[in-house]
């Protein structure tokens, strides 16, 4: 058993995250930027998930004496999944200004956690960052936002490094699954429950959608190798799920959801001229395979959508 410090534990892949390292054995506590009374709804609910499986402690940003305490206090393994993204789909994102805010209170944080017997640090990467996503796109970044997050795990890898800590970066492509929120599958269902035709608007891109159970299996075998190593180790983990065009998997959504929820789950494919973003991005480790429960995770994901519509909650824009 380790002890691990995770944050962003609140997030839909990260509450995934948190579970994932509890089921296998892990002491986790999970920090959380707000007071409990903050997070309302579907967040609230995941903050609730979250406190069955980790200590939580609220109003802990990474800049903050609390986490300081914290990064003191002998974990093992500090996991790094949270981002201050705020407006990150815009093209407007200030990259550095980005960097700057999630990098904030990094050095005293690891010089603490390096000094209290800390070993390694996993940092969570996006496909869309510099030098991933595969080859297209001449290892750019995809956005402002994912070149903001290149520049913060390059710096926490070399901080990391200074200390003599191990470094992981976890790339994440397109997890879906259940606890989810204003995502692709997310507008699709909005459509569904209505009874319209999904709309699918960029169906030429080639992207990597990954069932979230596995993402998060993947992380616990990152963190996990990472802690075993015996020396000064790095490694990258870019656990890759379905993938193919939006159009495609768009189709294989309605393909497993019609039958279970009992909706008609049609799919209307808009022209997609122009590409503003790479054709292809995705990750090159497959995760999909034998011993996963395929129908057992359409299962649960088709019992959440209809639980959240059945409660109104799937009123939230997308």
């Amino acid at each position: 058993m380790a002890k691990i410090l995770l944050t962003g534990g609140s997030s839909f892949s990260g509450l995934w995250i948190a579970q994932a390292l509890a089921g296998a054995g892990h002491q986790v506590t999970a920090t959380v930027t707000r007071p409990k009374a903050a997070y309302q709804g579907l967040r609230a609910e995941r903050v609730g998930r979250l406190e069955s499986c980790a200590q939580v402690v609220f109003e802990a940003p990474i800049a903050s004496p609390a986490f300081l305490e914290l990064a003191k206090g002998g974990h093992d393994l500090l996991a790094h999944h949270a981002a201050d993204i705020p407006n990150y789909r815009s093209a407007s994102y200030d990259p550095v200004d980005g960097f700057v805010r999630n990098i904030a209170g990094f050095e005293p944080v690891l010089t603490a956690f390096a000094a209290s017997g800390g070993r390694a640090v996993v940092a969570t990467g996006t496909a869309f960052e510099a030098g991933e996503g595969g080859p297209e796109g001449g290892g750019l970044a995809i956005s402002p936002y994912g070149l903001s997050k290149s520049l913060t795990n390059e710096a926490l890898r070399h901080m990391a490094r200074w200390r003599g800590l191990r470094f992981g970066k976890f790339v994440v492509a397109g997890p879906f699954g259940p606890w989810e929120e204003g995502r692709m599958v997310w507008s699709l269902m909005q459509r569904w429950f209505e009874g319209q035709a999904g709309v699918v608007r960029t169906p030429r891109y080639v992207r990597d959608n990954i069932p979230v159970p596995l993402l998060a299996q993947a992380y616990v075998g990152l963190a996990e190798t990472l802690l075993a190593a015996a020396g000064p180790e790095e490694r990258i983990a870019r656990p890759s799920g379905f993938v193919g065009t939006q159009e495609a998997f768009a189709r294989r959504l309605a393909a497993e959801m019609g039958p279970r929820l009992g909706l008609a789950c049609e799919v209307d494919v808009l022209a997609q001229p122009e590409l503003s973003e790479p054709l292809v991005r995705t990750n090159d480790e497959p995760c999909l395979g034998a011993g996963w429960d395929e129908g057992g995770f359409w299962d649960a994901y088709a019992d959440y959508y209809r639980r959240i519509a059945a409660g109104g909650l799937l009123s939230a824009p997308a």
